[in-house]
């Protein structure tokens, strides 16, 4: 009998199903859907633990901790995204917030010029 899924790892299951239909069903064709969304979960939950722990606020902590691992951007965003589930990015690496230009310059840090 599987083991059942934590609220974190049923969530994931239910985004990838209802935003990311094709690799959710590759997954479950192959049987792997419920192990990435434990496994994708269990990411979270120890990342949302190590931000809390740097400082975070735990409802912030949270939201990012999913967004990076789990709350995955809809196929119609990004297409390329999962086409192989077994290849995914880093989802640190994924761009998940609104209005984010990945090619805005780095701010200049202020402070006294050394020459």
């Amino acid at each position: 009998m599987p083991k059942p899924l934590s609220p974190w790892a049923i969530e994931a299951k239910e985004h990838l199903q209802k935003y990311r239909p094709k690799m959710a069903s590759e997954l479950q064709s192959q049987g792997k859907l419920d192990d990435w969304a434990q496994s994708a979960a269990n990411r979270a939950v120890e990342e949302s633990v190590q931000s809390r722990y740097n400082g975070m606020e735990p409802l912030e902590a949270q939201r990012q901790a999913k967004l990076n691992n789990y709350l995955l951007p809809s196929e119609e965003d990004s297409p390329e995204l999962g086409a192989d589930p077994n290849a995914l990015p880093d989802p640190a690496s994924l761009i998940t917030s609104p209005g984010a230009n990945p090619r805005k310059r780095p701010q200049k840090q202020k402070g006294p010029k050394v020459n």
